[in-house]
């Protein structure tokens, strides 16, 4: 199987150039391999996204990318990694010459709040038991009671 029948039709379509970004930017630039599946699944669903739309790969706006962004699914970490990987894999096409513009690069992210931790609160219950179980007879339980106790004080988990 030859290589350009691996890449994504967008950029099969646009030629050696797009080929050799497309290239440069998933193997050469990204070392590390998670970020590498995750930032390729990303792409390619977008550009498969575009290709039903009927959009080349010199046709994608902004728009577009708002548009993908506003239908995608995930979760808005999710879609925060969807812009990051777009928005590096078109520098690079930008730096190849393969477009002009950076489609993504002025489309903003939707804001992430976590307004509440994962972790459960210790009840004074809870903080008691867990005072009481540390053995005082020696210096080192000493020293963790006291360090537990600052914790527990300062609301530090």
């Amino acid at each position: 199987m030859a290589i350009a029948e691996l890449l994504p039709a967008l950029i099969r379509d646009s030629g050696k150039t797009a080929h050799f970004a497309y290239q440069e930017f998933f193997y050469g630039k990204i070392r590390n391999p998670h970020k590498r599946v995750a930032y390729e699944r990303a792409v390619r669903r977008f550009l498969s996204w575009c290709k039903d739309k009927g959009l080349q790969l010199q046709q994608i706006s902004p728009g577009a990318v708002g548009r993908y962004l506003d239908e995608h699914p995930g979760a808005v970490p999710s879609k925060k990694l969807t812009l990051a990987a777009l928005r590096h894999f078109f520098d690079g096409l930008v730096t190849r010459h393969v477009i002009i513009l950076n489609p993504a690069h002025s489309v903003r992210a939707e804001r992430y709040q976590v307004l509440e931790g994962k972790t459960p609160e210790i009840t004074v219950k809870q903080a008691r038991k867990l005072l009481a179980s540390i053995d005082l007879s020696t210096v080192v339980g000493l020293r963790d009671r006291a360090a537990i106790a600052v914790l527990i004080y300062t609301a530090a988990r």
